[in-house]
């Protein structure tokens, strides 16, 4: 069928002086060309003609409701008759390949006219498996986290994601509910719905958003509505030592336009209110206070710069899967100010610059670098100032192996309690206990080698190996627990696997690691396991 339906589309052109030729979009000459038509090409979630190919792969074919061609077309920024570049078809591809219900998108030009400047494409896609049990046991920085629920990313094929789940960890237990598009009705707005009942309190949040989905796009609009009760624990060598209560309410509202750009960058302005009010409450009678009430609602102006210089890249935060990378430029500058006018408690500015920036050092090698800096300054509270870089270096030293250094900083004065930086279980120190320490400055750095095996469990998890060095310290607390060591920077290592289900929508690595901290404190001699499952590893 396949076959027919590409000839078909190159008889179609039988009559035009130029025959049919088949090329890769990346290959388009430069120019527009207009869209004479569309295929679609849906593949099914596994391939049975592989020799692992058993019982449950043909049931889950069978039974999983494939992609639509509605919601494949609804993704698409062109129709038949539209005019389009090589570079937008290259976009187009990758906000395919970033919804989580395919595992990967092409679009291939099936056939190319140069004499009536006209091409007919392909579009082909392989979903994901997107109906699953959420069953889940993990244990890191001595805490074990459970989950029980049912998760549908591409209900009916629609796109749509919906969510029941129950979990529970160290801080906190209960269930919640969720209902998102990433594309309501082909209009490119997305939405967001969710309810939470947990055991210190309840949550919900509703946004509506249209964003910058492409370089092209003229206008961006968001709303984001916020209500949030939880415990804040506060840790002493990852033990808990003082609780007290969080209530915050947050309004969003955001309108964005695009200033200027061509198909390789943009540039644009945004201008909105973040209303936010948040309360504290003493739960536990102790000597220690609770962070002050604060309401820092502002109405802010920013300017963006977009850069597009993607590359296809693999094995770099995940493995096995094809990763658009950004190596432009990505800067937001935004300035906002707070006034009694919208509910702050005391006027004044707010600055905030985030930057952005990955180079390819050489053909196998990758530097990633993320900063910002924000500063809030008030007429009579205490000024603050926050500081913070993210390195990233990946060298490929085969195919299957690959060396990975990461180093971060984050540095800040004047936080409220709430606000500090941590590190120990999932921050930075995967070897010590959660929240271990805590303070206004946090520096972390890590080396990492991993081994890529070809290995993949019945189509369904494809296996590497890992070993890592850690160290970091987190300091200048001024409300640290009595004894509490925040001179000493910590060590840890360890070895571990991780597994990639590299058919669902969910492709969270699972990393199972014996890890050894390195401490004058008795208490963590020894070794220590962790399963835990995140996006990198």
């Amino acid at each position: 069928m396949r076959n027919l339906s590409i000839a078909w589309l190159c008889l179609s052109f039988a009559a035009t002086a130029q025959p049919c030729v088949t090329i890769d979009h990346t290959e388009l000459p430069a120019g527009e060309w207009t869209v004479e038509s569309i295929i679609f090409e849906r593949h099914p979630i596994f391939e049975t003609s592989a020799e692992e190919t058993v019982w449950f792969h043909r049931f889950a074919n069978r039974y999983h409701d494939i992609t639509t061609e509605k919601t494949l077309r609804n993704d698409l920024v062109f129709r038949e008759g539209s005019v389009i570049t090589a570079l937008q078809l290259a976009e187009n591809e990758r906000l395919l390949r970033s919804r989580k219900y395919l595992r990967n998108a092409t679009i291939d030009i099936v056939c190319v006219n140069s004499k009536t400047k006209s091409v007919q494409l392909r579009v082909q896609t392989w979903d994901n498996w997107s109906l699953l049990p959420k069953i889940s046991l993990g244990h890191s920085g001595g805490s074990t986290k459970t989950g029980l629920g049912l998760a549908e990313d591409n209900l009916f094929g629609s796109g749509t994601q919906a969510l029941v789940e129950y979990q529970s960890d160290a801080e906190r237990s209960g269930y919640q509910v969720k209902l998102a598009s990433d594309n309501l009705f082909g209009t490119f707005w997305q939405s967001n719905a969710r309810y939470a009942s947990n055991s210190d309190g309840e949550s919900y949040q509703f946004g509506l958003s249209k964003p910058f989905y492409q370089l092209q796009t003229t206008n961006s609009y968001r709303i984001d509505l916020n209500k949030d009760i939880k415990t804040i624990a506060e840790y002493a060598y990852g033990e808990v030592w003082h609780e007290y209560q969080s209530k915050l309410q947050s309004l969003q509202l955001e309108s964005g336009w695009r200033l200027g750009g061509d198909e390789q960058w943009a540039m644009r302005m945004l201008t909105g209110a973040n209303l936010q009010d948040q309360h504290f409450q003493v739960l536990t009678a102790d000597f220690l206070t609770v962070p002050e009430n604060r309401n820092r609602s502002e109405i802010y102006v920013a300017w963006q710069l977009e850069q597009a210089a993607y590359q296809e890249l693999s094995n770099i935060y995940l493995f096995n899967r094809v990763e658009d990378l950004n190596f432009g430029w990505q800067v937001k500058l935004q300035l906002g100010r707070m006034d009694a006018a919208v509910g702050a408690y005391d006027d004044g500015w707010h600055f905030v610059l985030d930057i952005q920036k990955n180079l390819q050092l050489s053909e196998q090698s990758w530097l990633f670098w993320q900063a910002s800096a924000e500063r809030w300054q008030f007429s009579t509270l205490p000024n603050s100032t926050r500081w913070t870089s993210d390195l990233r270096y990946v060298q490929h030293l085969t195919d299957r192996q690959q060396l990975i250094a990461t180093a971060s900083a984050r540095f800040a004065d004047d936080l409220e309690r709430d606000e500090r930086y941590t590190l120990g279980g999932d921050e930075g120190m995967r070897a010590f206990p959660l929240y271990y320490q805590t303070g206004n400055k946090a520096v972390t750095g890590s080396v990492e080698y991993r081994y890529i095996t070809p290995w993949s469990i019945y189509q369904l998890l494809d296996v590497a190996f890992a070993s890592f060095v850690d160290t970091g310290r987190a300091w200048d607390n001024p409300d640290a627990a009595p004894g509490a060591d925040l001179e000493q920077t910590l060590y840890g290592a360890g070895v571990g696997i991780r597994l990639l289900p590299n058919h669902t929508s969910r492709g969270s690595m699972i990393s199972i690691d014996l890890t050894r901290p390195f401490s004058q404190n008795p208490e963590l001699s020894g070794w220590r396991w962790r399963v835990i499952a995140r996006k990198p590893f």
